[in-house]
């Protein structure tokens, strides 16, 4: 499976099939060393960031003529996912930060931030959930006043990724005395401002630099508005949205990876004289995990195709691909490490550090149940539309 055969299939165009060829063998060459980084103090994913930019890789993600070739960045996720999942935090996280100036910023904001993001120099971090707003963005309760010179802005944003590290924010925050989700605006924070302060940065299962942020008199200037007032929630909506199948996409490739060590164990393993790939609730495991495995493919690079060829229900396709790619990757890791028996729970094992990286994709960028209920409004808007 890891020889990625699905590239066949006519999602693709020949330049997708050869860029994956070349990313895969440098992935294999420069950042296998980083399969079992746990993340720690966030240096390893900002040496990966500078071997991605340095190979041109960065530039890459966003080289479309709208900035995003959502196929092309999925099968970035992919690669990464099945190689490292720190890697894939590396790449991922400073790309769902940078996607906001690329598509609503203004020509300088872009000289400055997303050619600094190309070129490693410019390390950027989302920041939209809050203590008291994750999956409801329209709670949240950050304000920006504004002020002679720009604005100030006062709150908390947490699972923040990149806190304390990046060179920049994009920040949500609300208007002061502004209601609704049109009171809510985006800006661009440079990570040196004296305003913004790591509070805290989070201890979670797999290897993300996450962490809580307080913004405390933070003065921003009236150039680092993002966009035209009041479309912060739009803003954060569409990135969401573009998001989802490139996080469908990296658990793809846990699974891919699961699944390839348990028919190598199953090979390998021996349990009453003879290897436990023989064994037929085995052989049933196998089969459900590749159905699994192929499903989740089909589903993530649909709605990286519907997106990339402007199809009207794409917003739909990429939050099933979210909901039954991390859901179905759970599935797979799980049995995976149930092939690997014993094994599988020791720490170190690719399964098991598989195990703790899958869990957290049901919740992050939109829960399982977050995307149910877009499914729902989805099915719902296209019947009265009949």
């Amino acid at each position: 499976m890891s020889d990625r055969q699905h590239l066949a299939w006519p999602f693709f165009d020949d330049a997708h099939r050869e860029f994956a060829t070349r990313f895969g063998a440098w992935v294999a060459q420069h950042l296998t060393r980083f399969e079992a980084d746990e993340g720690g103090d966030g240096s390893a994913a900002r040496e990966i960031f500078g071997l991605l930019s340095v190979a041109g890789w960065l530039d890459a993600s966003l080289a479309a003529a709208d900035g995003v070739d959502l196929r092309r960045i999925c099968l970035m996720r992919e690669i990464l996912g099945f190689s490292s999942a720190m890697a894939d935090v590396a790449l991922s996280e400073p790309w769902l930060a940078v996607l906001p100036i690329a598509l609503y910023g203004s020509p300088e904001q872009r000289v400055k931030y997303v050619e600094g993001y190309a070129a490693g120099r410019t390390l950027p971090a989302f920041a939209l959930s809050e203590p008291e707003a994750g999956s409801d963005v329209a709670s949240i309760a950050t304000t920006a006043t504004r002020v002679a010179d720009g604005y100030v802005l006062e709150g908390r944003k947490t699972w923040t990724s990149n806190s304390g590290l990046a060179d920049a924010y994009v920040v949500f925050a609300r208007m002061d005395g502004a209601a609704g989700t049109r009171g809510i605006d985006a800006f661009i924070v440079d990570g040196d401002n004296p305003g913004v302060a790591l509070e805290q940065r989070l201890r979670v299962l797999p290897p993300h630099t996450v962490g809580t942020l307080r913004l405390q008199g933070c003065h921003v200037a009236s150039s680092n508005l993002l966009a035209e007032p009041g479309r912060g929630f739009e803003i954060a909506m569409r990135v969401l949205e573009l998001f989802r199948p490139t996080v469908a996409a990296a658990t793809v490739g846990f699974a891919r990876r699961a699944f390839d060590e348990a028919l190598r164990r199953s090979t390998e393993r021996v349990a009453f004289k003879k290897p436990i790939s023989e064994h037929q609730l085995v052989q049933a495991k196998l089969a459900d995990m590749a159905v699994k495995v192929d499903a989740a493919t089909l589903l993530a690079y649909r709605a990286a195709w519907l997106h990339d060829t402007g199809h009207a229900s794409s917003g739909r396709a990429a939050s099933i691909a979210k909901l039954y790619c991390s859901e179905a990757a759970q599935e797979v890791v799980d049995q995976a490490l149930q092939v690997f028996g014993g094994m599988g729970v020791v720490q170190g094992t690719a399964v098991e550090r598989l195990y703790r990286h899958v869990r957290a994709f049901r919740i992050f960028d939109g829960t399982s149940e977050i995307q149910k209920l877009i499914i729902a409004k989805h099915l719902l808007g296209e019947k009265r539309s009949i």
